[in-house]
């Protein structure tokens, strides 16, 4: 007798799928299967038949940013996506439901539970997934694909509107305060990117982003608690006020937290940091720049055969500022940036590495792409037939793209907080000599059009030159708030951060400043020594300033170039490096927020991979 019938039933049963057989998605315009509807509210939730708004509000799915959902150990997760679906039968919409299954799978595990209050998206319910309230208004201007709180701030080819964004993070300290906050900091930053990439002669991607976030900051009972967020909502702010409250509660106070008070100061002035012809240029000029960097390499030299990609990069953005003590601060900025990976062919299939990049913020202060994509093929090429050489302490004269690294690995020792936590190298050499008298190390947050200039700290204090190493002797060191506190000095305008993370001690635009000799008068004082133009990524100690890179470049024989060498560690430490500093170059260059002139360095180890 073969199995019972199943009763029938007045919707249409779940068929089961033949053996070996996915098949694809049960209907087209659906790219997830849906929970099933929640039951029917008292209060009239579902209105069909009622006039309403076609479109709704704009905004994202659950899961994704502004639609937080949380997924609890246990609960469903993801639709099964392989079963067929039910056919619309009497009093049936056409979407489709989960399958109901028995409360353990076939291996006898315990299934996750339904979840309750499902979200659904039915035709002709009046609201969004899950949610009850009266019909929409009047008719939503159409999102087109856009999240509703980005929009506003990224129509067009128009400038980040700084006014908004200043609005947004004053509602949040005042919500804050509300809140019981007894000092709260808001920062708003809203940017805007556009990358082209070039690789094998074609478009290989196209990136655009635009990013807005806002992070807050609060101190109860001399307690910090942070929050950020991308939910620009007032519903939403008033949730995140609330919890950043309840987090600074149960954080551990202390007496230096606090936040700053405007002070009197001098106009920043025309500081070159916005230029609207980076707004406005167009995305296939971009792509065309791009596949130029490429080309431009390949031509090069017949020994280079491919490159590693060709990238051009546009961005702009804001910041806004505000404090509940009255500081208010917004500013806008933007850069565009081009690069190329040239990679010559080598012995026994060896490919030798050019890497070549600028990076500005007006656009007409680019290099020529040409004169870009050449140098980074000069650099491959010139490393062809690479070999090691022995051991020996000997001179070293550092490329600007070393000098560049080496100091961006010094600041650190600069740092208020290194020092303040006796973790810094020089934390007792203020005020001494620690370097040789051509040594003037300067962060200057006020260059005009330096890629790194900003009129205000992430704090909101206004930046500065600092000098930090002053014709050899150790000046000062660099505070934010918290640190300058700490140490009685104040904060020094050195604070950086983004929306996502706390201040910080950090840099704006750090170089050396240049001597008088050329680069080639400072490699005619070598006899024999070595020239350093390519490192490795990790060789800072920056509790004892010990500095070892693997490193490339060529080795001199009575003032020149000799042949190129790899295989090699460069080893020292950095406060015999800067006391050894013999010559430092003229050609200081701006192509990144650090920079430095060539420099000789009377001698470091340079360890080989071959017997002497």
């Amino acid at each position: 007798m073969g199995p019972a019938q199943r009763p029938a039933h007045r919707r249409a049963a779940d068929r089961e799928r033949p053996e070996e057989l996915v098949p694809g998605l049960p209907a087209v315009p659906h790219d997830q299967h849906l929970h099933r509807g929640r039951p029917s509210s008292p209060r009239g939730s579902d209105r069909l038949g009622e006039a309403r708004s076609l479109l709704q509000e704009p905004g994202r799915r659950l899961g994704q940013p502004r639609r937080r959902q949380l997924l609890v150990p246990g609960d469903r997760g993801a639709p099964d996506r392989e079963r067929q679906a039910h056919l619309p039968g009497a009093q049936r919409h056409s979407h489709r439901q989960r399958q109901r299954r028995d409360a353990e799978d076939r291996r006898g595990r315990q299934r996750p539970r339904d979840r309750r209050h499902h979200r659904i998206v039915r035709q002709g319910r009046a609201v969004e997934a899950g949610r009850g309230r009266a019909a929409d208004g009047a008719v939503h201007r159409h999102h087109r694909g856009r999240d509703a709180n980005v929009s506003p701030f990224s129509a067009g080819v128009q400038p980040v509107a700084e006014a908004a964004l200043e609005a947004v993070a004053a509602e949040a300290v005042e919500r804050a305060r509300a809140a019981g906050a007894e000092e709260a900091e808001a920062i708003v930053e809203s940017t805007r990117s556009f990358t082209a990439r070039a690789l094998n002669r074609q478009v290989e991607t196209l990136k655009q982003s635009v990013t807005h976030g806002l992070g807050l900051r609060v101190i109860v009972n001399g307690a910090v608690g942070f929050v950020s967020t991308n939910d620009f909502r007032s519903a939403a702010l008033e949730d995140l006020t609330r919890r950043v409250v309840i987090l600074a509660r149960f954080a551990t106070p202390d007496p230096a937290n606090g936040l700053p008070a405007p002070e009197r100061e001098d106009p920043p002035g025309d500081l070159r940091l916005f230029d609207p012809a980076v707004l406005e240029l167009p995305p296939d000029r971009k792509i065309d720049m791009a596949l130029t960097l490429e080309r431009v390499a390949l031509g090069y030299d017949p020994r280079i055969r491919r490159t590693e990609g060709a990238a051009v990069s546009s961005h702009d953005g804001a910041v806004a500022l505000v404090n509940s003590h009255g500081l208010a601060r917004t500013w806008s900025g933007t850069a565009v940036s081009a690069h190329v990976v040239a990679l010559a062919d080598d012995r026994e299939g060896k490919q030798q590495t050019g890497y070549y990049g600028v990076s500005r913020r007006w656009l007409g202060e680019l290099p020529p792409l040409e004169e870009l994509a050449r140098e980074a093929a000069r650099r491959a090429v010139q490393r062809i037939g690479a070999r090691p050489v022995p051991a020996a302490r000997v001179p070293v004269v550092m490329h600007p793209d070393i000098g560049a690294a080496w100091l961006s690995d010094l600041h650190g020792a600069f740092s208020g907080a290194g020092v303040v936590k006796q973790a810094s190298w020089l934390t007792d050499k203020l005020g001494q000599t620690i370097a040789a008298p051509s040594v003037t190390l300067v962060d200057d947050g006020r260059m005009p059009g330096g890629i790194a200039t900003e009129p205000y700290d992430g704090e909101g204090i206004p930046t500065r030159r600092n000098v930090l190493i002053d014709r050899g002797r150790c000046a000062m060191f660099e505070f934010d708030a918290y640190y300058g506190r700490r140490m009685g000095t104040g904060s020094t305008g050195s604070a950086q951060r983004s929306y996502a993370s706390v201040p910080g001690v950090g840099h704006n635009n750090l170089y050396l400043e240049p001597g008088t000799e050329t680069p080639e008068a400072i490699l005619a004082r070598v006899d024999r020594g070595f020239y350093m133009d390519d490192q490795g990524s990790f060789g800072f100690n920056s509790v004892t300033g010990d500095y070892s890179y693997q490193a490339q470049g060529h080795w001199i024989e009575r003032g020149e170039k000799a042949f190129p060498v790899e295989g090699v560690t460069v080893a020292s430490n950095s406060l015999e490096m800067l006391r050894q500093v013999v010559a430092v170059g003229n050609d200081l260059r701006f192509e990144h927020a650090v920079a430095c002139p060539t420099l000789l360095i009377a001698e470091m180890t340079v360890s080989g991979g071959v017997e002497g």
